[in-house]
């Protein structure tokens, strides 16, 4: 398969992907085009009545002659290329169903004065048999830090930092999705909101800034 017949990544893999996640299949794509399948069907592969809308994305045609000749090694090619594309296909889907979870309900954040125009969306799910709580945290606008600063969740109270749901960082120009977790019950007797603060070297945890947070409890 030549370059040019190559199928285009974005209308296999589609758009609904995270970034690292769509890097991945990028490298695997990558590898298929330059592997390339043969030009046409073998003989053995020609038997099979391959539908035409399957053999057009990969690059392979119907044989107009009769080639004996051919090495097995044609119908290995071929077959690993099926194989590969399915792969790729399946690690979409896969991909989709490892990062959902039935999700309880939805806590949205705001940015503070530090980080105007950041918001969140919190997706927190049930309780799993481990004890845990699942949570997706989707980031929109704020900063990338620098250095060996990083951002940090945590349940609130009272509007500060009370119990540690873990760290992340930011993408530049582009939502960041995070997947976090919390390991004690999430009751509203023991916390009434959410913050991310912004973890700076030498600055006690008490003291960091606050760069979003929940709109305060009625």
């Amino acid at each position: 398969m030549s370059r040019r017949g190559a199928p285009d990544f974005d209308e296999v893999v589609g758009t609904d992907v995270s970034a690292a996640e769509r890097e991945r299949l990028r490298a695997a794509h990558d590898l298929l085009v330059q592997a390339g399948p043969p030009p046409e069907l073998s003989p053995e592969l020609e038997q099979i009545p391959w539908p035409e809308e399957a053999l057009a994305p990969l690059g392979l045609v119907r044989r107009k002659r009769t080639d004996r000749g051919r090495s097995w090694l044609l119908v290995a090619t071929a077959a690993a290329a099926l194989v590969l594309v399915g792969f790729l296909i399946g690690q979409v889907g896969g991909s989709e169903s490892a990062s959902s979870f039935d999700v309880a309900h939805t806590v949205k954040m705001h940015g503070t004065a530090k980080a105007p125009g950041s918001a969140a969306v919190i997706e927190v799910g049930r309780q799993g048999t481990d004890g845990n709580w699942p949570m997706l945290i989707t980031v929109t606008n704020l900063t990338p830090l620098q250095g060996d600063s990083y951002y940090e969740m945590w349940l609130s109270k009272g509007g500060k930092p009370a119990f540690l749901c873990g760290s992340f960082n930011t993408k530049r120009d582009a939502d960041t999705v995070v997947r976090l977790s919390a390991a004690y019950p999430l009751k509203k007797s023991t916390f009434d909101g959410w913050v991310v603060t912004q973890h700076i070297d030498g600055v006690p945890e008490a003291k960091s800034p606050i760069v979003m947070t929940t709109p305060k409890p009625s």
